[in-house]
């Protein structure tokens, strides 16, 4: 179980994972070591998985997102595995979740344009297991977040 402080701490950190232990410390009025090792047990335990810097898409070539849905006409054991190995090596693709409903997959894509995003799809084309279902062009950001609300 995570007590008030062990949320504070992730509250604090998901809004700037650069906070140094003093700086958490200082805001958490406490000390520097009982900071530390609940951190190094969040770690432990895998509440905190990593740390990582968020980058502006535009910036660095890859403005266009894109959410692509996949079917597998054939739903076996195996197939799953497979393109789900794929998908895993595939850069273009953030993020990727089994679904159930109409469609198997969707996958959030992130490209430069709609030119690399079909050459993207004609990379789909040759995984004979699956079939694009449809894509959706993502215009502009309504939300945007990688903070988990901690209750």
């Amino acid at each position: 179980m995570l007590d008030n402080v062990d949320k504070q701490i992730l509250g604090l950190l998901q809004k700037n994972a650069k906070l140094t232990i003093k700086e958490l410390a200082e805001e958490l009025n406490l000390t520097t070591s009982p900071i530390f090792e609940r951190i190094k047990r969040l770690e432990k335990e895998g509440v905190i998985e990593g740390y990582v810097a968020l980058l502006n898409p535009e910036r660095v070539g890859k403005g266009q997102v894109v959410f692509c849905n996949v079917s597998m006409p054939i739903y076996t054991k195996e197939n799953i595995e497979n393109f789900e190995n794929i998908v895993r090596s595939m850069p273009q693709v953030l993020e990727c979740y089994h679904l159930a409903g109409l469609v198997d997959y969707q996958l959030k894509v992130f490209v430069k344009d709609i030119k690399e995003y079909d050459s993207f799809l004609k990379q789909l084309a040759e995984i004979q297991i699956v079939k694009v279902h449809s894509s959706a062009v993502v215009l502009h950001d309504v939300k945007y977040s990688t903070i988990i609300q901690i209750d």
